[in-house]
């Protein structure tokens, strides 16, 4: 196109120019000598399969994203370029398919999830869920490294990044059991933020997460895990923390309640009833009652001359607690029983 040529382009009112400088998926690109020629750009569409428990998607509309094309003779034109639109549709993991191979999904596992294209990392943590459910095996020996890109996954401000992330844990979870225990700590402390958050479909992937969690690693390596987030300044997260360890203790049976220390968890829990937030509070009574009960089970099937530490629940608790700290259990555990004797009657 000649000097001329470009000046009555200028020329032209908008809409005209508009649509003689492009049009949808096309934009102008050099060619070798003064001219200008349409090329075809077909947009490139991606779709990035993730889960949903109400079938919820994100959508990436195109976008017109300003280029300066230049042309011989030092001109230049502005084109506008539209890049992908790429949809986000979340998948439960039931409904995951294997991978087609194995070894090349594997190879590129941890560049995907370390990539800066976020369309790259969502692919990547579906890998690691199908290669969780279908090949566990085989992802084992990287695990150490992989944890820790899942978990800054679940940090990344965009939404589908990580619910993905979110939604990961809870495949590895169900497929890694106990062997998760030292890289616990780093996915508790993302899971129990998240889980208390305003964003709804983050808060409820996370909060499946914790229940896969939950019934997935031992209590009795659990429970140590979480008992310092009964403690945390965020009341929201020590709501959290209460309700699943409320929901791992009775997983000990009476024995390992009496293994891991039912005074232990009779202070814990008496320690939670004066927490600012009723989820903690009614996290407590749950977890009371239940110790009561396994209390009580233990102290029938042993005889007082066996054993004459077992006195009455009041008297246990009493001797375990400080004097309101007792008093505030006694009435939680005595009010709650009579309810149910009345109900029951």
């Amino acid at each position: 196109m000649s000097g001329n040529a470009l000046r009555d382009l200028n020329t032209l009112p908008a809409p005209e120019r508009k649509n003689e400088s492009s049009s949808k998926g096309n934009f102008n690109k050099p060619c070798n000598g003064n001219t200008i020629e349409n090329v075809e750009e077909q947009p490139r569409k991606s779709l990035v399969s993730v889960q949903t428990n109400g079938g919820e998607t994100e959508n990436v509309q195109l976008k017109k994203i300003p280029a300066s094309v230049q042309i011989n003779g030092g001109e230049t034109v502005n084109v506008g370029v539209e890049v992908a639109n790429s949809e986000v549709e979340y998948i439960e993991s039931e409904n995951l398919s294997d991978v087609e191979d194995v070894d090349t999904c594997l190879k590129n596992l941890l560049p995907g999830l370390d990539s800066k294209d976020w369309i790259l990392v969502v692919e990547a943590l579906n890998s690691v869920r199908q290669l969780s459910i279908f090949h566990k095996e085989r992802m084992h020996s990287i695990l150490s490294d992989l944890i820790p890109l899942v978990v800054k996954s679940m940090k990344n401000p965009r939404s589908a990044v990580c619910k993905t992330a979110i939604m990961t844990s809870t495949d590895i979870f169900n497929a890694y059991n106990d062997d998760l225990i030292d890289s616990l700590d780093a996915l508790l402390v993302q899971l129990l933020l998240k889980s208390s958050q305003d964003k709804r479909f983050v808060c409820e992937a996370a909060v499946r997460a914790l229940e896969a969690m939950t019934t997935s690693v031992s209590p009795m390596l659990l429970l140590p895990k979480l008992q310092p987030y009964l403690k945390n300044r965020n009341p929201r997260i020590r709501a959290k923390a209460s309700m699943f360890f409320s929901r791992s203790v009775p997983r000990l049976g009476v024995e390992g309640i009496k293994e891991y220390g039912i005074d232990k968890l009779v202070q814990v829990a008496a320690s939670q009833l004066s927490d600012q937030l009723p989820e903690s509070r009614e996290a407590a009574r749950s977890l009371l009652l239940e110790l009561q009960n396994v209390y009580e089970k233990s102290r029938n099937l042993s005889t007082v001359s066996e054993h004459p530490e077992m006195g009455s629940w009041e008297n246990f608790c009493l001797s375990k607690l400080s004097p309101l700290s007792a008093l505030a259990v006694l009435r939680v555990t005595t009010n709650l029983t009579r309810e149910g004797l009345v109900i029951g009657s």
